[in-house]
């Protein structure tokens, strides 16, 4: 069976968690217990899945499993897409044949791919599920915590997903918007399979500091948006890495955001004119707030939302 996963991640710090749990019983909703979840996930030697850019895992959870592969997507401000494939299986063993044929590159040996995969790392965590009706749509909730894993490497979870079940894409933004009054919560770009391919990395690569303007007036706009999503995650990444300069990078960033959003009044919507850029300034000065306090901050996340929403206008025609 296949669909298109729409989600959004929100990796959450223990002060959240309880807050995020209250604002979640006040929709209607159905609730599950939290349940144990393992992942393998699945590559060859060459990391040919990766270089097509797809996904391969085996899910185990009460004595079911599910093998499951993602092929290529796109991730949008923070909001992921990528088809899915889904088969369940008795035991926990690939049967790659399983899966529709026509989702493999051309030429593709799909018995000699099998013989060729391998065990890359794990993960192993807690899910705790709501299935809520919010405004017109269905959406489902996670809040998975635990690690992943791979040789004497790990890396902890913590996050929320909001993954649309039917219904739109605009309530599921919405639906972060209502979250993001919360403090200890961050956009999230990374799938807990590119995580694990990270950890895998022999030299812990050292982030790059990133670029503090592009040339927005060369592209057409949802390009320039795209642009500032990335450079916003750069700077995010680069100053949680403790990046040398990174504050004043990311000061530098924000009047560009300005620059930009004075270039765009005339076209851009409401909710980005409302932006809180002074009071992310005057956050950003303050020598008490560290880089986690910044970045997982209420107001950051509604900027970020912001931008994510107005990239998601342009795109859908649904957004209301």
């Amino acid at each position: 069976m296949s669909h298109l996963e729409v989600e959004l991640k929100l990796s959450a710090q223990t002060t959240a968690i309880e807050a995020v749990r209250q604002s979640l019983s006040t929709l209607s909703h159905q609730h599950t217990e939290a349940k144990k979840l393992t992942n393998i996930y699945f590559d060859t030697e060459e990391r040919q899945l990766r270089q097509w850019d797809m996904g391969l895992r085996i899910r185990g959870c009460d004595g079911h499993y599910e093998m499951t592969i993602k092929t290529a997507g796109q991730v949008i401000g923070g909001l992921h897409q990528r088809p899915e494939y889904n088969v369940e299986i008795a035991t926990p063993e690939l049967d790659l044949a399983a899966f529709p044929v026509d989702i493999w590159p051309e030429g593709t040996d799909v018995q000699q791919l099998q013989s060729q995969l391998q065990i890359l790392f794990s993960t192993n965590f807690m899910r705790e599920t709501w299935l809520a009706t919010f405004e017109d749509s269905e959406i489902e909730i996670v809040f998975d915590q635990g690690e992943i894993s791979a040789g004497s490497r790990d890396l902890p979870i913590q996050e929320f997903e909001l993954e649309l079940k039917k219904g739109f894409v605009a309530d599921v933004l919405n639906l972060a918007k209502k979250l993001a009054d919360i403090d200890g919560l961050r956009l999230s770009s990374l799938s807990k399979a590119a995580r694990g391919y990270s950890l895998m990395q022999s030299d812990k690569t050292s982030v790059q500091q990133p670029d503090d303007i592009f040339d927005y007036e060369q592209q057409p706009i949802d390009q320039a948006l795209v642009h500032m999503q990335k450079l916003s995650q750069q700077h995010e990444a680069y100053w949680l890495a403790d990046g040398e300069g990174a504050r004043e990078g990311f000061d530098v960033f924000l009047r560009f955001v300005q620059a930009f959003l004075v270039h765009y009044q005339n076209s851009a919507p409401q909710f980005i004119q409302d932006i809180p850029l002074e009071q992310l300034r005057h956050d950003l000065a303050d020598e008490t707030r560290t880089a986690e306090t910044f970045c997982y901050s209420s107001c950051w996340l509604k900027c970020k939302l912001a931008f994510t929403q107005w990239l998601i206008a342009l795109k859908y025609t649904d957004i209301h």
